[in-house]
């Protein structure tokens, strides 16, 4: 029996997880077009008002490229992933005013002094808590607000699988 190389090493009731994170990567990875840029650069504007929060943009034109705030740096890098995709889950059909949301909660919050979580499965609750966070946005639709509160509700089930795992291997121990 022959493993996926992504599998080769995770046990064997964590591959469900694994293939249920996948599942929530199905987002645009084409690189965006100028018009597609100009699009998400106005969305950016009306969201941040007068807060002068960059978003760089140079990495949007590129492959799988993806959209993120960098703490370090204080920046919104825009990537090809702004765009909705093709996957079924609440995650790929965020809109782009919605992905956009969800960055900004993340600048919202960290901006008010959190600091987030860069592991598994805490980085699942933080992702969620912005999800929700941005949910609130009054520019959203119900329909972006709906699939916000979707994504969240996605992770926290994903962070308590995680956990579920981890109480097992600790009883086992």
């Amino acid at each position: 029996m022959r493993l996926r190389p992504c599998m080769i090493g995770i046990p064997k009731k964590l591959r469900s997880i694994g293939r249920l994170m996948r599942f929530t990567a199905g987002r645009n990875q084409r690189g965006l077009t100028e018009k597609q840029i100009a699009y998400c650069m106005e969305v950016w504007a009306a969201l941040c008002g007068d807060q002068p929060i960059v978003l760089e943009t140079s990495e949007a034109i590129q492959y799988a490229s993806r959209t993120r705030f960098n703490e370090v740096q204080k920046v919104v890098f825009l990537g090809a992933d702004a765009w909705p995709g093709d996957g079924v889950d609440a995650n790929a059909r965020l809109s782009t005013l919605a992905c956009l949301a969800h960055e900004f909660a993340h600048v919202e919050r960290f901006q008010i002094g959190y600091r987030r979580p860069t592991d598994l499965p805490d980085v699942l609750l933080d992702e969620a808590e912005t999800s929700l966070r941005a949910s609130f946005t009054s520019l959203l639709s119900p329909k972006d607000r709906e699939d916000l509160v979707e994504d969240a509700r996605d992770r926290l089930i994903q962070w308590l699988a995680l956990r579920q795992h981890e109480g097992e291997t600790d009883a086992q121990s």
